[in-house]
């Protein structure tokens, strides 16, 4: 990973880019939630949120042509200075008055919309300035630059949340806000390779067919069953997702749930350098249904320590998402490398697509579910018997099984052409 960073100047520019953008829409997407529970203490205020969230990304599959087609350094500098300027103005509005959820609300649907365009052309790049060989790595070096990050800034939301419901959440949000003007200016210096060193001549030549090539292309290999699993997987987390402030904030305040994410972003950098150093020595199948299978476990345990320790529920929560981690850079990992360099945007925003019109379904699910389950334990105990479901799918689904490992998976042509009827 250090060769890569010394090596690839590119890649550097890239990396503080996502760094900074990882910072400030990081502190949005996670506290946005939080300040929704605390100022308005209303689970379906939540799903609500949680809902429109994943509403733009329904659409993201009208964006993986524009994505694979157009200049995505210039996607990302758009897309940034309208993160950052919601973002500002978020900061002086009175959150507290009725107009503030409404105002909060359609803060979320434009940086949500903004997203659909900045994440599969962050996806789409990265193949372009890294080589193959080196996805793995260099997905985990820019997780562990994001986490370390995340860290020293989860700090300094723990001191500003010491008043609770009454915390300085402008403070908050203009900080978010200094991250993305900072990103901006690293998305000023991105320069993509020419396309026609980086890509292969594109399959298609008009948008409705660049989509069907997508969609073609994930149904007939293993991409498939991965979306399937993908899918499910973020559900599920959805539901759990818009729970979680009003989980975390039960048994350990709002200032708990920030050492909870402290926790989860310690987690984060050791998944990362396991990825990283080891991500490439296991079959990738195998090594996915093990850590399902251990993460569901875990989950579940945590849920049964957390009433009697919180010492050991900050501990487990380490485990959780230093195990979980790797599944999520697997999946990142795996639809950066099937698909030909220019169909990755297509492909990404249609299994985007896919994922967002059940997750905007689970976030009202999960506010439901929190307004009349009794106990929100039952919601993160049910979470975790959901991976171990999905890891008896991958199990029993041959393509996904005897996937080689990360380093022996290139082109689709050579080694995915499976049918899914073999599945």
């Amino acid at each position: 990973m250090i060769t890569l960073f010394k090596e690839n100047k590119i890649f550097r520019v890239l990396l503080g880019y996502r760094l900074f953008s990882g910072l400030g829409g990081g502190i949005f997407q996670i506290f946005m939630l939080l300040s929704i529970h605390l100022i308005y203490e209303n689970p379906m205020y939540t799903g609500i949120a949680g809902f429109i969230v994943a509403v733009p990304f329904i659409f993201s599959f009208a964006v993986g042509p524009v994505v694979d087609k157009s200049k995505k350094s210039t996607i990302l500098r758009w897309t940034t200075l309208l993160e950052f300027t919601v973002l500002a103005l978020l900061a002086f509005t009175p959150l507290h008055e009725q107009i503030g959820i409404l105002f909060m609300y359609g803060v979320i649907l434009v940086f949500a919309i903004a997203a659909v365009f900045e994440l599969p052309t962050k996806t789409a790049l990265l193949p372009q300035i890294v080589q193959d060989e080196s996805i793995v790595k260099a997905n985990s070096l820019i997780q562990i630059a994001q986490l370390i990050g995340g860290i020293g800034v989860a700090a300094l939301l723990f001191v500003t949340l010491r008043e609770g419901a009454n915390a300085n959440f402008s403070f908050i949000y203009g900080v978010s806000a200094v991250f993305l003007i900072i990103a901006f200016m690293f998305a000023l210096l991105v320069k993509e390779p020419d396309k026609k060193e980086a890509n292969a001549k594109p399959e298609t030549s008009n948008y409705i067919s660049d989509l069907k090539a997508g969609a073609k292309f994930i149904r007939h290999n293993v991409l498939l069953f991965i979306v399937i699993a993908f899918v499910s997987m973020s559900v599920f987390a959805e539901i759990a997702s818009v729970n979680r402030p009003e989980f975390y904030e039960y048994y350990a305040g709002a200032q708990g749930y920030i050492i909870f994410m402290i926790m989860a972003l310690i987690g984060g950098i050791i998944a990362s350098v396991l990825a990283g150093v080891l991500g490439s020595n296991f079959r990738v199948g195998r090594l996915l249904f093990v850590l399902l299978m251990i993460t569901g476990a875990i989950r579940i345990v945590f849920v049964i320590v957390i009433p009697s320790s919180l010492i050991g529920a900050y501990i487990i929560a380490v485990f959780y998402a230093a195990i979980s981690g790797p599944i999520d850079i697997a999946f990142t990992s795996l639809g950066q490398k099937i698909p030909p360099k220019d169909m990755v945007g297509r492909v990404d925003t249609i299994a985007t697509t896919i994922a967002a019109i059940f997750v905007a379904i689970g976030a009202l699910l999960g506010g439901f579910l929190g307004s009349i389950v009794p106990d929100v334990d039952y919601i993160f105990i049910f979470h975790g018997i959901s991976f171990g479901v999905i890891g008896v799918f991958i199990l029993l689904v041959p393509s996904i099984r005897k996937l080689p490992k990360m380093d022996k998976i290139g082109k689709p042509e050579a080694q995915m052409e499976e049918s899914p009827s073999k599945g």
